[in-house]
């Protein structure tokens, strides 16, 4: 159970959304209806990618206490790309081990990193990726899903994408809303960012939904809380939606195309 967040564009107008990130995580009224209390406190973490630099920090501290968030502030400048996450451990240790967002380089000639929010069958993800379950026992559900994406994932087109995270919604306890940047030799970043809940009751749909802010100079898609914090405007992504984002630094711009996952 986390908080999330991807944004493209502008850095100045990311910076209200780290702040809304930032009170997301040390106050969640949408967690506290669920009765899991109200802060995402075990850890967090984030990737900063600009034209020529990319950040990868995370640390066990809540990012409500964390130093760090300032100096993250101040390198939102210019065109920017961050995907970031605050941890409330359901499945694996509490540990900086499995602190979000992960970081895999692939066999198959690309680099990305992963972030989840929601609930996943960990043990039929060990199977499908063909893995030792003593070794993961520690791991998150979150970690393990990601370990299946190095394994499996044979590129970044939206096909082979759209393929893996419909393999991996199958195992889906309470949701898959997922953001994960994928960067190659030639220079190509592109991302993916997946919403999908099983959820009915009102406060479980509430907690997972995620949200939309789209402009000419920026594209996020955040948790739910951030409506709270945050002038928006926001717009609910509809459930099982996905979006397949090309990132261009030379252009300093993005093309968001929504696919159904």
């Amino acid at each position: 159970m986390c908080r999330i967040l991807f944004a493209a564009g502008n850095g100045h107008e990311i910076r209200e959304l780290l702040d809304a990130f930032v009170r997301s995580s040390e106050n969640d009224p949408y967690k506290a209806r669920r009765n899991r209390g109200s802060q995402h406190k075990d850890g967090w973490g984030y990737v900063l990618l600009k034209r020529d630099t990319v950040e990868h920090y995370r640390s066990m501290t809540p990012v409500f206490q964390d130093e760090a968030v300032q100096r993250l502030r101040n390198r939102l400048s210019g065109f920017t790309v961050l995907i970031a996450h605050s941890r409330a451990a359901s499945q694996g240790s509490r540990n900086l081990f499995n602190v979000q967002p992960f970081g895999f380089s692939s066999r198959r000639g690309f680099s990305f990193w992963f972030l989840h929010n929601g609930d996943l069958k960990k043990d039929m993800i060990i199977r499908m990726a063909e893995l030792e379950a003593e070794k993961l026992e520690n791991a998150s559900d979150s970690f393990t899903a990601a370990v299946y994406l190095c394994r499996f994932l044979e590129g970044s087109t939206k096909e082979n994408l759209l393929a893996r995270f419909k393999e991996l919604k199958k195992t889906t306890n309470t949701a898959l809303n997922t953001a994960t940047l994928i960067t190659a030799p030639r220079g190509g970043v592109k991302a993916f960012i997946t919403a999908y809940m099983l959820a009915d009751a009102p406060a479980e749909r509430d907690y997972y939904r995620l949200l939309i802010l789209s402009k000419k100079n920026l594209f996020a898609v955040a948790s739910s809380t951030f409506e709270l914090y945050h002038d928006g405007p926001f717009q609910d992504v509809e459930n099982g939606e996905a979006f397949h984002v090309e990132i261009s630094f030379e252009n300093e711009g993005f093309a968001v195309e929504r696919l159904r996952i």
